[in-house]
This record gives structure tokens, C-alpha cells and sequence, in this order.
């Protein structure tokens, strides 16, 4: 009996120990605006990718050679500004964007048997120096009209179509409170993040492509988006000072089996590619990187993410007795860096 009395003792202090633990702490990441704020957003990104491996086969037989190589770099740097005009139930209803300053370099070198050749181009975005109101019209359609002052030429009506009411990246966050230390989910909204980049980078080409080459881009774009496939997650990791810290790891992969199917889509005008040949493509990225989100503002307000790319291809043709292979391999680290301003 004695026993027992202990026994239940034990277990009711037990119990009020864990009636008195403190409640996990829950985190409010998502975002919050007011009619009249101005956000400045800065970022910079880069990448370097150089070819690892080389090799061409035919009928058993190396025929390249050693000392083929080749590296790609590129830097950009983007500055806007945004003015929030309309909120409406927490959402931004409309807003005016003024894009400062988008510039950037990409390098390119090649080598290979003794003769080398190399590029240096710069990037040159239509956007840069015009301002656009996204508002959403009667319907709750998403509207883009250029407003510039004493624009010589104004922007394409492909560029304006890529723009839309959510320029804060609330794909990097949560939809509902978070407990420090718990894992949330992001792929989905990362494969809108990245529609929505490509459909601005076709914007800003159409300019200078013609419509045929438009259309291959287009089809390029919508086949590589269903070879990709998201992983992507934050976790809340500490908060000091009002500043929540985010851990993110994000891994994108791209597989196409098919590579020359692909090209015939994409380029038909190409002719038909004889029998015989075959090429896949593996791709992917692994990105690890920190946000930090400010819980009195309800804004993130710098984002840092680092990672490594890779990139391998194989190919074969077997035609009239003659047999080839090929194979390529590539790898490369990549950066970007985000800062949020409020006023």
C-alpha cells in the first residue's frame, strides 16, 4: 500500500511538472502591409559552372584529346523600389514598382586542342528605369501598365504580363504559425517562384527574338518545368531581438530522358533527327542558405542562400556502321543575396 501511495505520488508530481512546462513557442512569419509603405529590395546573384569532363567515342576510340575546357560566369545585381498604394483584408490591392538598376556581366571561356576563344557580354535588362502600377482592375484581374515619365519606348506588353501584386517573396514562408525548430514545406511555391523568373526573363527577350524563336523558348521553358522536380524547406531555428532566423535547404532536380525528343519539339524547323541517336540530361542544384524576418514589421528583410550545381549528359548514335558516344559533365556553386528596406 505504501508502495502504491509513493508510486502515485511520483506520478502526480510528474504530471504537474509537465501542466507547468512552458508552451512551445509559435512564430508569425507571415507578411503584413500598410497603404503608403515604400520597400526597397537589393540583390545580387552569381554562378560559376566549368566543364569537370569530356568524352567523345567513336567505334571505340577517343577522338577529342586531353585539354578541353570551358567555365561560364555570370554576376548580376537588381535594386527597385515599391510604394504600396492599396491594401485590402491584408493584401496588397495595388502598388507602383520602380526598378533603379539591373546590371550585370556574364564570361564565358573555351579551349580545346590548342585553339581558345572566349566572351564577355553584359546584361542589359529592358526594365531598368521605368516604373509600373500592378493594380487589380473590376474583375480582380492583375493590371501592369508602365508609368513612366518621358519614356523613350515603354515597356512590351510580355514584360508587363509578368508582373504581378506579390513582390515580397511570401513563397519562402510559412501559411500558418510555425513552432521554433519546426520543419515547414516550400515546394510548391518555389515552382511558381521559378515560373514566374522565367516568364520575366522570356519578357525581357521577346525584344530582341523573333516569333519562332519565341515559341522555342516557350516550349524549352514548359518541357524543362516538367522535367524539375522541388524539395525545398525552412525551419524556424531562433528568435533574438524581434529577429526571427530561418534555415532553408532547398534542392532542385532536372531529368529528361529524352533529350533529342526535346529538341525536335522545341526547334522543328530543325528537320527530323535521324534514327539512331539518343541523349538524357541530369541537372540539379543544392542550396542551403538563412532569412531573417522581422516579427514587428512582418517582413523578411534579408535572405542569403548558397549551393552547389551540377550537371551531367550522355549521348549515342549508332548510323550506317557507325557507332559514337558521348559524355559531359559540369559543376559550379551559386549565390544570392536578398536586403529589404522599409519606410
Amino acid at each position: 500500500m505504501k508502495q502504491t501511495l509513493t508510486t502515485s505520488a511520483a506520478l502526480l508530481v510528474g504530471l504537474a511538472a509537465l501542466s507547468n512546462k512552458p508552451a512551445v513557442e509559435e512564430v508569425d512569419l507571415s507578411l503584413r502591409f500598410q497603404k503608403g509603405q515604400t520597400f526597397t529590395l537589393g540583390s545580387t546573384t552569381g554562378f560559376d559552372m566549368a566543364l569537370d569532363e569530356l568524352s567523345v567515342m567513336v567505334d571505340g576510340a577517343e577522338v577529342l584529346g586531353d585539354g578541353i575546357g570551358f567555365e561560364m560566369l555570370m554576376e548580376a545585381t537588381e535594386s527597385r523600389t515599391i510604394e504600396v498604394l492599396e491594401v485590402a483584408d491584408g493584401e496588397i490591392t495595388a502598388l507602383r514598382i520602380t526598378f533603379d538598376e539591373m546590371d550585370g556581366e556574364i564570361e564565358a571561356s573555351f579551349d580545346a586542342m590548342g585553339e581558345a576563344d572566349s566572351m564577355n557580354e553584359t546584361i542589359d535588362a529592358p526594365t531598368t528605369g521605368h516604373t509600373v502600377e500592378v493594380r487589380l482592375d473590376e474583375d480582380g484581374e492583375v493590371v501592369a501598365t508602365d508609368v513612366t515619365e518621358d519614356a523613350a519606348e515603354l515597356l512590351d506588353d510580355a514584360v508587363l504580363a509578368a508582373l504581378d501584386l506579390n513582390p515580397m517573396l511570401d513563397e519562402l514562408l510559412p501559411t500558418e504559425p510555425v513552432a521554433v525548430g519546426e520543419e515547414f514545406e516550400l515546394g510548391e511555391d518555389w515552382r511558381e517562384l521559378m515560373e514566374q523568373a522565367m516568364d520575366l526573363g522570356m519578357a525581357g527577350a521577346a525584344s530582341e527574338l523573333g516569333e519562332t524563336d519565341i515559341a522555342s523558348m516557350g516550349a524549352m521553358m514548359e518541357t524543362i518545368m516538367d522535367a524539375v522536380s522541388f524539395e525545398a524547406t525552412g525551419k524556424v531555428t531562433g528568435v533574438e531581438d524581434g529577429m526571427a532566423t530561418i534555415e532553408y535547404e532547398i534542392t532542385v532536380s532536372m531529368e529528361i530522358d529524352d533529350l533529342v525528343g526535346m529538341a525536335a519539339e522545341i526547334a522543328p524547323e530543325a528537320g527530323e533527327i535521324p534514327p539512331g541517336v539518343e541523349a538524357s540530361l541530369l541537372a540539379g542544384v543544392e542550396l542551403t542558405g538563412t532569412g531573417m524576418f522581422d516579427l514587428e514589421l512582418g517582413q523578411l528583410v534579408s535572405l542569403e542562400l548558397e549551393g552547389d550545381m551540377s550537371m551531367e549528359m550522355d549521348g549515342a548514335a549508332d548510323m550506317q556502321g557507325t557507332s559514337a558516344e558521348a559524355a559531359a559533365a559540369m559543376s559550379g556553386t551559386t549565390t544570392t543575396k536578398m536586403t529589404v528596406e522599409v519606410e
